[in-house]
């Protein structure tokens, strides 16, 4: 129950992140509707103006202000049909030389009063005013025989109607459609939330695609402050950034330690690192994942498999003028152990490119390629190759089948299913193929911290030939593991959830 309860938490989140990633749409929506209703409500706008007078109801014989207030009621329907006879209008009309009545009237009694109001509504304040002056002035002839001993007087004058009943309300009508146009679309962009096929939480990735996840890197920041969101100028999640949230540095050194493991006891070296789609985080996962690894005291290469962009001196801030073009080195037939650029301020080596191939697959597919890489396992401990995504690139596809197993990095709620299990299938067919997935960037989330390590991961305190990782269920068996406060969190946990 409470697993349901999270996911339908974390769904929310998603919903919500995707409102706000297409927030400028849900405006422009908005404004698009705001505009349009202040035009078409200009084009339907037609003013119209009341003319008014007041009328004193009383009996011919003074029956007292009792008699008065009854007269009135009574004779309000009678004097209501007399004023709106087809006969005083014929009369109005051709008193005016009008071919028809050009106006609407309404006749009213104030409540507990014997006064009587009548109006006249028209499309020009002028025509009110002159069919309101001809109905008094025509009405006695017309009502002669059917008023009787009730005297009607003249109270309060018609007045010349300079303002328009109801006024163009220009500013209610746009920001009514505004938030009605806004709200429409959100609720649009929420409900394809919704039905999207995408992973949207990490207990969705052994059901909807067919790999595991190595780990979960949680969501941070992209902008350090207020003046760098004004600028535009995002946040590098790299590691040794003294910025870097607690979770995401914990959870890039857990991965570094099942990754150790792994390549230690499957004979792994040459690690793919990619995506379905673009910016799901595969080059920052990459450029940490060297970083961490060369502080393992591992020799460490980074090559930039993507020849058809020039991300990675960008992304790293690298000179220029100390980068080595390792893809025009590569087009142009030159050895390529000179391509290697080496920069104090990192604990690798890297292969950069700063020409733009569009023929990447053949090059990547040369015997000249495969002997490099065959030479780079004699000097490097761990090369990480970070390639183009999968979808509709044959290049990673080449690069696969340089790699010793390859690692998908899956953004939350980015990348549709199939195609993420459609990249999975290329991968797994070659070297030992897909070690698993990094789901990225990922909000709402379980505890990333409850893996069952103990305290500060088990390496170094005596956990027989495992004691280097304390990975997987090896970790629960050392000073701080068996009888460690997380492991015996976690089996509490275990044995509530068998009791429900």
């Amino acid at each position: 129950m409470e697993k349901n309860t999270e996911q339908q938490q974390i769904d929310l989140y998603c919903i919500i992140r995707d409102v706000l990633h297409d927030l400028w749409v849900v405006i422009f929506v908005g404004i698009s509707a705001a505009l349009l209703s202040y035009i078409g409500g200009r084009i339907l706008y037609h003013p119209t103006y009341t003319s008014q007078t007041t009328f004193v109801i009383s009996a011919k014989e003074n029956g007292g202000a009792y008699a008065n207030l009854t007269k009135a009621e009574k004779m309000t329907e009678v004097f209501r049909s007399v004023m709106d006879s087809h006969i005083l209008k014929k009369k109005v009309s051709e008193s005016l030389g009008m071919k028809s009545f050009e106006g609407k009237v309404q006749i009213e009694i104030v409540p507990e009063t014997n006064l009587l109001t009548v109006s006249v509504t028209s499309d020009s304040p002028q025509t009110a005013l002159r069919l309101l002056k001809g109905m008094l002035a025509h009405y006695p002839e017309v009502g002669e025989n059917v008023l009787g001993e009730v005297v009607m007087e003249i109270f309060e004058e018609p007045e010349y109607p300079s303002i328009p009943d109801k006024r163009f309300d220009k500013k209610g009508i746009m920001e009514k459609a505004f938030l009605i146009g806004a709200f429409v679309m959100a609720a649009v962009i929420a409900f394809l939330s919704l039905i999207k096929d995408t992973v949207k939480n990490e207990a969705e990735i052994p059901i909807k695609i067919d790999t595991s996840a190595i780990g979960l890197l949680p969501h941070e920041r992209k902008y350090r402050n207020i003046r760098d969101l004004i600028r535009r100028k995002k946040k590098k999640l790299l590691f040794p950034d003294p910025a870097l949230g607690f979770g995401y540095s914990e959870s890039m050194k857990k991965i570094r330690m099942k990754l150790l493991y792994r390549m230690r006891h499957e004979g792994i070296k040459v690690v793919l690192v990619t995506s379905t789609m673009p910016k799901e985080g595969k080059t920052t996962f990459a450029v940490n994942l060297a970083y961490l690894m060369a502080k393992q005291d591992r020799k460490v290469l980074l090559i930039e498999g993507n020849l058809r962009n020039m991300k990675l001196q960008e992304y790293l801030s690298l000179n220029p003028d100390q980068v080595k073009d390792w893809g025009g080195i590569l087009e142009e037939g030159e050895p390529l152990r000179r391509a290697v650029s080496s920069f104090e301020d990192y604990s690798y080596d890297m292969l950069v490119n700063q020409t733009k191939l569009r023929h990447a697959a053949e090059l990547f597919s040369s015997e000249k390629m495969d002997l490099f890489i065959k030479e780079m396992r004699r000097v490097y401990d761990l090369i990480i190759i970070d390639a183009p995504p999968v979808y509709r690139r044959s290049d990673t596809e080449v690069l696969a089948r340089l790699s010793d197993a390859s690692i998908l990095v899956v953004k939350q709620n980015n990348a549709l299913v199939k195609y993420i299990n459609d990249g999975i299938d290329m991968l797994n067919n070659y070297g030992k193929g897909l070690m698993g997935c990094i789901f990225n960037d990922a909000v709402g989330g379980r505890n990333i911290f409850s893996s069952g390590y103990g305290y500060g991961y088990g390496y170094g305190y005596g956990y027989g030939r495992y004691s280097g990782y304390g990975y997987g269920k090896y970790g629960r068996y050392g000073q701080y593991g068996r009888y460690g406060a997380a492991y015996q969190k976690e089996k509490k946990g275990t044995e509530h959830e068998q009791r429900n």
